[in-house]
């Protein structure tokens, strides 16, 4: 189960791992390319990481001094950024000896695999991709974006931070309400949790959102 929701501080995401579930909390206040690096990084954690119970993130450092941190932005540099994918993207021109990937190239790469600059040169970097400083393509990124013809989304916080969560738990919720397992306020307190009021849906009297 995935929670989405705007969170104070600066860490991106945190995992839960129990004996029977997997939980990932993500931050929205953050850019959509961060928070799918975040993903890929709890990711790793939830499903690889051997003996993992908890851990609050923030992904995307790359700090050796954090083994299983490190170790996190790494598979989701890979999950997200696969090499084979990406090598399939670039024109051959520019993968031929003596080419350069230009930054029309990256800005598309970017964008195809939906993730943020950073991201994007530090796995081109490690492919081996990229030739001498490019320092240059770290600055005005949204600028250089709009430039190529690209919208600002895959950089911008989100307008639109209202809670959600990917999961069953609604479902969970509502099943344990129906059982008598937890009282009427409780279970509105859950669901007011992720950001439903069960009492004003916005639905008219037909079915249809308001």
């Amino acid at each position: 189960m995935t929670y989405f929701r705007p969170l104070d501080g600066e860490f991106s995401g945190m995992a839960l791992k129990t004996k029977n579930s997997n939980f990932m909390l993500i931050n929205t206040n953050n850019s959509p390319g961060r928070q799918h690096f975040t993903i890929g990084h709890e990711l790793y954690h939830l499903f690889i990481q051997e003996g993992f119970s908890f851990q609050m993130c923030n992904a995307g450092k790359f700090d050796k001094k954090n083994r299983e941190e490190y170790n996190a932005d790494i598979f989701s540099s890979y999950f997200l950024m696969p090499e084979a994918g990406i090598i399939k993207q670039i024109p051959e021109e520019e993968l031929a000896w003596g080419g350069e990937i230009s930054l029309a190239t990256i800005i598309s790469l970017e964008q195809y695999f939906g993730v943020s600059r950073t991201a994007m040169l530090i796995r081109l970097d490690k492919i081996g991709l990229l030739r001498g400083d490019y320092s240059q393509y770290r600055v005005d990124i949204k600028k250089s974006a709009v430039e190529h013809g690209y919208s600002t989304v895959l950089y911008d916080t989100p307008k639109d931070t209202t809670p959600y969560v990917v999961g069953n738990y609604g479902s969970k919720a509502k099943e344990l309400f129906d059982k008598d397992k937890i009282s009427e306020s409780h279970y509105h307190s859950l669901m007011f949790d992720i950001g439903i009021d069960v009492d004003d849906p916005k639905i008219d009297e037909d079915g249809k959102e308001i």
